[in-house]
């Protein structure tokens, strides 16, 4: 098991920051729902996610009574894994570990939003756009269950000129971190990054993020797909892509290895021989979590897998945002502390076991103890 000194001491030895992430900059508003019908009023579905006119989300805003418990933070899926994983490496009393790339308006809400960001001790390169919103996304939560509603804005454009601009410590990144969300508008420069980095033995990681995505950009998706070192996905996720790629299952927690023997004929990857200390060196490891109750699953090499069971937290479940998110950060400091599939699984499920008693995605000022052990 990865042990909270070796991540540490994992950390001391990288030339930070280390981490890089693109995705789609959001300022999240969480809300706790009293009311059943709620969603189904605007035509909302329970663990949906989907994108509105700026101008209906304060419509739904505007409809919530006063007696919702609400709570804004960072947002964005790729945004909070890099705050969760810089918090899990020190946080702000640290130098920055990881560093942040999206589009972001020049108005108060991105103001707030950087301003959290930073104290979070991330370094952000944002680009701004001065003629679009700062992106926003609505969390309507009851119980375990969530839909989310985002309104893009400055965080739906991000160039190759941005990209450029950012002056990324290229030949320092260990980790190179992409949202799904992130290709429906910028793949050219998610590839690009990869291309920059491919000889410097940086390992990339993707999150394939929203089912939904699949609809316009199955293709790009499955690109980044065949570029990435590790993939993330929930059942829904990992479904999308299974039918995207003409993979035939008969269940669903078979998906992960059939990906990862698709992934290892149709790409040539090399999986030959394998102990714990060499699994990062294939491209084909696929991380897939099933909700609340079944086990999560990393499968990599030539079919090698281990599973782990979701972290039953001891406080009540309140809001499953960022679950995914926080499972992804744990899983990235269990490979920066070099840690074996199984143990950087297992960290990932404790951070989201801890992420789904909180409002929103918000930390605590000290990481649990029982994290790393």
């Amino acid at each position: 098991m990865v042990e909270r000194q070796s991540l540490k001491k994992a950390i001391e030895k990288l030339e930070s920051p280390a981490v890089v992430s693109f995705g789609n900059p959001l300022l999240d508003v969480a809300v706790i729902l009293n009311d059943d019908n709620f969603l189904e009023k605007y035509g909302l579905s329970v663990e949906g996610e989907m994108e509105l006119p700026e101008d209906k989300i304060q419509e739904i805003m505007a409809d919530l009574s006063p007696e919702h418990q609400e709570r804004v933070a960072p947002g964005g899926c790729a945004q909070n894994t890099l705050r969760i994983l810089q918090w899990l490496c020190g946080g702000s009393s640290i130098s920055p570990v990881t560093i942040y790339c999206g589009g972001l308006g020049e108005d108060s809400r991105g103001s707030t939003l950087e301003k959290m960001v930073k104290a979070a001790g991330v370094q952000t390169r944002y680009a701004v756009h001065p003629n679009l919103p700062t992106g926003v996304c609505l969390s309507l939560s009851n119980g375990a269950s969530r839909s989310l509603i985002a309104n893009l804005g400055a965080a739906g454009v991000y160039t190759l000129a941005d990209l450029k601009k950012s002056n990324l410590p290229i030949d320092d990144i260990k980790i190179i971190y992409i949202e799904g969300f992130f290709l429906t508008h910028s793949l050219d420069v998610a590839k690009e990054i990869v291309k920059l980095t491919q000889h410097k033995n940086a390992i990339v990681a993707f999150n394939l993020n929203g089912e939904y995505i699949f609809e316009e950009n199955s293709a790009a998706v499955c690109e980044m797909v065949g570029l990435s070192k590790i993939v993330f996905g929930n059942t829904r996720e990992m479904t999308a892509l299974a039918k995207a790629l003409n993979l035939k299952f008969d269940n669903v927690a078979d998906i992960p290895f059939l990906l990862n023997s698709s992934k290892r004929v149709t790409v040539g990857v090399s999986s030959a021989s394998h102990t714990s200390g060499d699994w990062l060196m294939d491209n084909d490891i696929f991380v897939m979590t099933q909700g609340g109750t079944a086990p999560a699953i990393v499968v990599w090499g030539h079919g090698h897998s281990a599973q782990v069971q979701p972290t039953k937290p001891k406080d009540p479940v309140i809001d499953a945002t960022g679950a995914g998110d926080a499972l992804v950060a744990g899983f990235l400091a269990g490979v920066l502390a070099g840690g074996d599939p199984k143990s950087c699984l297992e960290i990932g499920c404790k951070v989201a076991g801890m992420m789904v008693t909180r409002l929103g995605v918000t930390l605590p000022n000290d990481v649990p103890d029982g994290i790393f052990k």
